[in-house]
């Protein structure tokens, strides 16, 4: 009998400790701070240039509370927070839902630049960060979307305080577009590819007419249409190269067209397009 009261004490006391260790053992569950707290660290994190502990917090806001006070708020704070981040794929999406979810917000003009911002960097990283490559010998399909993006931002908010910045990037990506597009064209007269060569330098002279690669676009079709036999019509560009740029580096002093030596410097760098597949 003393036996039993013993072993039920032990079995007592031994199931007491088991379940103690249990208890001790469950993960921690962490209890949801104020709305305010969140964004509170997240401006914090933001001010110490911790943009990343930043983006935790505002996304565990938006978790936590997406129908709260403060939603609007972080949502657009998380498009800065993940831009400083380098995390442009983030920051661009974040813009996007943003523009979606909050089309009468007062900061929507700052939403459609960070969009096409995010775009522009993502685009200028992509390769140049690690490759040393001149931006005009890269594809510039991203380009030509953060043009667009910059474009329709500047529809929508011609006074917006971030005009005047979006403006000076388009300048630069049109020139950067207009100066691959002849870059492409010496690559298709190495490749003897004439005609080719002769729609990129058309496609500047025609699309970005103001470019500082306008008068080597033209010169290009001038090479192009005496590589094509056809005369005509390169004396026809010719006469358009001299009145426009009556110094050009491109006709010599008695008039003469100076044809292009090869294989020349600007030529796309033939990891472009081993990486980029894209020959036309």
């Amino acid at each position: 009998m003393g036996f039993n009261k013993t072993l039920s004490r032990i079995l007592t006391i031994g199931t007491f400790y088991a379940a103690l260790t249990a208890c001790s053992t469950q993960p921690t569950v962490e209890s949801d701070l104020p709305e305010e707290e969140y964004f509170r660290q997240a401006q914090e994190a933001l001010e110490n240039d911790l943009p990343t502990t930043a983006a935790e917090q505002l996304k565990e806001l938006e978790t936590r509370y997406p129908f709260g006070d403060y939603i609007e708020r972080a949502r657009l704070d998380l498009i800065y927070a993940h831009y400083q981040a380098e995390d442009y794929i983030s920051a661009h999406a974040t813009a996007d839902r943003f523009i979606k979810n909050y089309p009468d917000n007062d900061a929507l003009d700052y939403a459609y630049y960070m969009r096409g911002l995010s775009t522009y960097k993502a685009a200028e990283t992509f390769l140049g960060r690690y490759l040393n490559l001149n931006p005009a010998d890269r594809d510039t399909t991203e380009f030509d979307k953060s043009f667009n993006e910059f474009a329709d931002f500047l529809r929508r908010f011609p006074e917006s305080q971030y005009a005047p910045d979006a403006k000076a990037r388009m300048i630069y990506l049109r020139n950067m577009i207009a100066e691959h597009e002849v870059a492409i064209a010496h690559y298709y007269f190495k490749r003897k590819a004439p005609l080719s060569a002769l729609r990129r330098g058309q496609e500047v002279v025609q699309s970005y007419p103001s470019t500082p690669a306008v008068e080597e676009a033209l010169a290009v079709t001038v090479q192009a249409f005496m590589d094509l036999e056809l005369y005509d019509d390169a004396q026809k560009n010719l006469a358009v190269l001299k009145q426009n740029f009556p110094n050009s580096e491109f006709v010599d002093d008695q008039g003469k067209f100076i044809p292009f030596e090869l294989p020349r410097s600007a030529d796309p760098d033939l990891l472009y397009w081993v990486s980029l597949g894209l020959i036309d």
